[in-house]
């Protein structure tokens, strides 16, 4: 899946950096140029250039609300975070914001989510959410995510390579509620 992002103003002059799209991976690229360029470049304190690689997209289960045995509704209320879960902070560059949205299907469900980042979201951001569930009735709570990684290139000698260690997520916004618990493979539409 490719998204559309605008051009930052500098980008717009001719300056390095100027992809115009990111891509969203099935699956854990190769580390290289192609993989690279079609990922998110973040701002480094090093001499290498990084990006943010976005793959195997899915549905986190957040919880399960069992009321079958009740007469009465049950209201629940979860946080749930937003954003980057890396250990190390990622700053996207200052200049654009990512928009996007895109489908998943599981277990014969199709879900879909939508996600915003910009320099803003160099953090994850937790707020409050609260459902009910009817007397009689079970409920399952999803949230929509991303596996994250960061590349490095090393313009000095060529190289591009995955920073050890640099395994994440990016939780997107909103959930999802079903009444059967949804099991196996995630499929990006």
């Amino acid at each position: 899946m490719t998204l559309q992002r605008n051009p930052t103003e500098s980008e717009m002059e001719g300056e390095p950096d100027e992809i115009e799209e990111f891509t969203i991976f099935d699956d854990l690229p190769h580390a290289g140029k192609d993989t690279f360029d079609k990922s998110v470049s973040i701002i480094s304190s090093t001499k290498e250039r990084r990006a943010v690689v976005f793959y195997a997209p899915d549905l986190k289960s957040l919880c399960c609300i069992d009321n079958s045995a009740s007469e009465a509704e049950a209201t629940y209320t979860k946080s749930v975070t937003e954003g980057f879960t890396h250990s190390e902070s990622l700053t996207v560059s200052a200049q654009y914001t990512i928009e996007g949205s895109f489908e998943i299907a599981k277990a014969s469900k199709t879900f879909g989510f939508s996600f915003t980042f910009s320099a803003e979201t160099s953090k994850s951001t937790t707020e409050s959410i609260s459902f009910t569930v009817p007397a009689g009735k079970k409920a399952f709570l999803y949230q929509g995510f991303f596996r994250t990684k960061i590349l490095t290139h090393s313009p000095a000698i060529g190289e591009y390579s995955w920073v050890e260690g640099s395994e994440g997520l990016y939780l997107c916004s909103g959930t999802k509620t079903t009444t059967k618990p949804l099991i196996g493979p995630a499929t990006l539409i």
